[in-house]
């Protein structure tokens, strides 16, 4: 990227959207738009950065800059109209939540504007919502811009879904152990606080887990040999399955801070390929060892 691309971006940005949004007013300088929304006599405005689409706009041919300008700056707007919307429903900050979701999911469902992520591992990401009434509404990071949810002061969005799941407990099924709350999509996040409610997983091989649904993380022993695995696979892939609040099919292998997928066959049943450190090592006798036999 160099700072010529960044300024025939902004130039773009600068000639057309006055056009699509009256009144709206861009920096060239700062690199800033403001944009207004309301009904009657209450109106509202923020100044946006333009970065996020200046970052998307570099990334396609020019003849498609104007489209996805315009489409970046109708969705401020309506973010904005958002932000209002939820003061509606108490403070803001505390009604923030995080789930863990598997990796891309929001690459592949977001919208215009990019949601505010935290960066989770190489197989998960942790999205930011905002729970207003009995929905959960995804928060962009225009949004939380818009809300001042970045403020060092703010708090975490993590801890406070944390704090919602403290009280699982799992429930053991034919070897398996199954962290549940049906409806909660928060529970995804136990494998965030794993040393409370995973602590198998700082212990000795650690753990096989899955988390199939948003409302459900299954694991077992990561020792515990080829049929528990297998088990889990299997549990794991039903569970899945035409799953409304779908997660992530796969398997893991999850030892103190390391996670590693664990292959799966397309099998029926499906089967675990287990790394060799998971797989019982044949005893061996004094002889065999001095001899090598």
């Amino acid at each position: 990227m160099t700072g010529t691309d960044d300024s025939a971006v902004v130039d773009v940005i600068a000639e057309l959207a006055p056009i699509w949004l009256p009144g709206c007013v861009v920096d060239s300088a700062e690199r800033t738009v403001e944009v207004g929304w309301g009904r009657g006599a209450l109106q509202m405005s923020a100044v946006v950065s333009v970065g996020e689409i200046v970052d998307r706009c570099l990334q396609l041919p020019q003849a498609r800059w104007a489209e996805q300008i315009e489409a970046w700056l109708r969705a401020v707007v309506a973010e904005g109209e958002l932000a209002t919307d939820e003061h509606r429903y108490g403070d803001v900050a505390e009604r923030q939540r995080a789930l863990l979701v598997q990796r891309g999911w929001s690459a592949r469902t977001a919208g215009p504007v990019a949601d505010a992520l935290i960066p989770f591992g190489d197989h998960f990401e942790v999205v930011v919502f905002i729970k207003t009434g009995t929905e959960l509404r995804r928060l962009t990071v225009v949004r939380r811009s818009m809300l001042g949810l970045g403020d060092p002061d703010v708090p975490s969005p993590v801890q406070l879904s944390l704090q919602e799941i403290a009280d699982l407990v799992p429930a053991e099924q034919n070897g398996i152990s199954v962290l549940r709350r049906d409806g909660d999509p928060l529970v995804s996040m136990a494998v965030v606080d794993r040393e409370n409610l995973l602590p198998q997983a700082s212990i000795g091989a650690g753990v096989l887990i899955g988390v199939p649904r948003l409302s459900t993380v299954a694991y077992c022993p990561a020792d515990a040999g080829q049929a528990r695995a297998d088990a889990l696979a299997a549990w794991v892939a039903d569970s899945y399955r035409g799953a409304p609040d779908q997660c992530s099919p796969d398997v893991f292998w999850l030892q103190g801070d390391l996670m590693v997928q664990v292959p799966v066959t397309l099998a029926t049943p499906p089967a675990a390929v287990l790394p060799a450190a998971l797989k019982p090592q044949p005893r061996r006798t004094w002889f065999r060892h001095l001899f090598g036999r």
